[in-house]
């Protein structure tokens, strides 16, 4: 396996936990607002201070997505798995229109957001998968000598 698929692979798996690390980020917002709730001192700026490392990670792991699609341009692992990045890309873009829109349209836009972000949970933890699944080709000079059969 060359140097790039290498990178890819171990790019993955930092992806994936950037992905889970965002959702963990969501539910420390929700948590928190809801404990500002009960003492009543809930505003736009503490709600978005609660939010904030979500917010802020979240174009993040965006940027981190369109590096995964060009990554695998790089790597070529094969045309399926290119075609399955920039699916990711495509969620995370998705994702982002669904938060800039969620709070006009809570019932719609809103409760998309949270289920998209398990779709991207669901690509991303594919795509790492697969690409570990691949078997390592050993180069000519990592190969072991063949041994003829005795005569």
């Amino acid at each position: 396996m060359g140097a790039l698929r290498t990178f890819f692979r171990w790019w993955m798996v930092l992806m994936l936990a950037a992905v889970v690390l965002q959702i963990a980020f969501a539910g420390y917002g929700a948590f928190d607002t809801a404990d500002k709730v009960s003492n009543g001192t809930v505003d736009e700026q503490s709600f978005e201070d609660s939010f904030g490392l979500h917010i802020g990670f979240g174009y993040l792991v965006i940027l981190m997505g369109l590096l995964t699609f060009i990554f695998a341009l790089a790597a070529r692992p094969g045309r399926s798995r290119v075609l399955h990045a920039l699916g990711i890309f495509v969620l995370l873009i998705v994702q982002l229109l669904l938060a800039w829109t969620g709070a006009a349209v809570p019932g719609v836009f809103g409760a998309l957001h949270p289920l998209n972000a398990f779709l991207i949970l669901g690509a991303v933890a594919g795509l790492t998968v697969r690409m570990w699944r691949e078997p390592v080709k050993e180069t000519a000079l990592e190969a072991e000598p063949a041994v003829s059969p005795p005569a």
